[in-house]
């Protein structure tokens, strides 16, 4: 069923990439593709959106890759927090294609997008991956659990807000900061706005902790399929949407065992610390790479 739904949301999704890409190309005063690509790539954008919704219901309802000890939605909550990903994996998938086609994602995807992650995390109260804060760090086990905040209960539709909003701050924050370090590292820009609000959006639906993780793993996937792609194609640049869209899947696919591995860093501010100082010097050292990537000869296209 859910299959079936994904390929009726594909289909406007088609329709709704058409339109965003006509309207960017005449901005940019690009030539417009040809008829039989546009269907291509309809035809691919439906069977790749049915395919995701169909995994990821599997995923949620039958394998239960969101299940964590401190987080136990109800029925009604675990399906909304399907139709909560769902939207989201929707945007993911329009953005991909279009940052693809133009190299740019527009805000009309993502300004619409952090605004329903936050009214979904506010309106059902329980759609989060994780809290706001939990102290795994004083958890013993069989004895005592995580320490959570007592006002989270009670409070819900406020924890949501706050969960949200934090994951917006924090995506956008991470993205634009590694905007601005890449531009004067590489002496240009090595990433649009459009990944800064694309991160912010991402951050809306999945809380900050997972957008941490996102931000951490996009650029590992970014240089690994990119010198492939350089050595097939002989491109010079890439989008970096992408590959934070692909990341953003990975993490939601794999969130019971990525927090099971990191839940006592994200409860303890030093270890924060040290996360940031690796993923920065990492950072800085994939910009070098990337500088080197670009640097690999290739025989010239005709």
């Amino acid at each position: 069923m859910t299959g079936l739904i994904g390929l009726l949301i594909g289909l406007g999704l088609s329709c709704w990439l058409e339109q965003l890409s006509r309207v960017e190309r005449a901005a940019l005063n690009l030539s417009a593709v040809s008829s039989r690509v546009r269907w291509m790539r309809c035809a691919a954008l439906i069977l790749v959106t049915a395919l995701l919704f169909g995994i990821l219901y599997w995923a949620e309802h039958v394998v239960r890759v969101l299940d964590t000890d401190e987080v136990q939605p109800s029925w009604l909550g675990r399906k909304m927090r399907l139709y909560y990903h769902l939207v989201l994996l929707s945007l993911l998938i329009v953005a991909t294609a279009i940052d693809f086609d133009c190299y740019m994602i527009p805000d009309r995807i993502t300004f619409p997008g952090m605004l329903v992650g936050l009214l979904g995390a506010v309106a059902f109260g329980d759609l989060q991956l994780c809290h706001l804060w939990v102290d795994w760090s004083i958890a013993i086990p069989q004895l005592r659990g995580p320490m959570i905040p007592a006002w989270y209960a009670p409070h819900p539709h406020w924890h949501g807000l706050a969960w949200s909003s934090a994951g917006l701050i924090t995506g956008g924050g991470l993205t634009w900061l590694a905007r601005a370090v890449s531009s004067r590292v590489m002496g240009q820009e090595a990433m649009g706005f459009g990944d800064v609000t694309l991160m912010a959006m991402i951050g809306s639906f999945l809380g900050w902790q997972a957008v941490v993780l996102v931000f951490l793993l996009a650029p590992l996937a970014g240089l690994s399929v990119g010198i492939l792609i350089k050595m097939i194609t002989g491109k010079t640049y890439l989008p970096y949407g992408p590959w934070l869209s692909i990341a953003a899947v990975c993490v939601l696919f794999r969130w019971s065992w990525l927090w099971g591995q990191t839940r006592v860093i994200f409860s303890d501010w030093l270890s924060l610390t040290v996360l940031a100082g690796i993923g920065g010097g990492g950072f800085v050292l994939l910009l070098g790479l990337t500088r080197l990537y670009r640097a690999i000869p290739v025989r010239p296209q005709p």
